[in-house]
């Protein structure tokens, strides 16, 4: 069983939130212009995740993957916001097209797709950081 939890997809975002020690070009940056997206996304999202223990980088893997193939607009913004990030996300494509982009810099040539959703298991908040 794979272990899944929104607070694996919240992770992922944290590098997006509030932080004194971020480098000040991404300051006001706006998630719609292409070119920002890009720079916030391999300069914050990539590094940040890159850092993460291997056990949680592929539970992070497994739970935005989950999040992409099952979750609505509503479901997929709220984890986006649960993370308080500093940049509103993009205004020009939907939540599930920003994820996708997201995954595709983080999981590069990877599928998100899930056929068997049984495969899954939603881990505990207790458990989170448990192998």
């Amino acid at each position: 069983m794979k272990k899944i939890s929104n607070s694996y997809v919240s992770m992922v975002w944290q590098a997006l939130a509030e932080d004194p020690n971020m480098d000040g070009s991404f300051i006001g940056l706006n998630l719609s212009n292409e070119e920002s997206l890009d720079l916030v996304l391999k300069g914050l999202i990539k590094p940040s995740y890159d850092n993460l223990p291997p056990f949680i980088k592929d539970r992070c893997k497994n739970s935005f993957a989950y999040a992409i193939s099952f979750y609505d607009e509503k479901q997929l913004k709220r984890l986006y916001e649960s993370a308080i990030p500093v940049f509103d996300p993009p205004s020009k494509i939907s939540m599930r097209e920003f994820y996708i982009i997201v995954w595709d810099i983080l999981f590069p040539g990877e599928d998100f797709m899930i056929n068997n959703p049984d495969d899954y298991i939603e881990v505990a908040f207790s458990d989170l950081y448990k192998k």
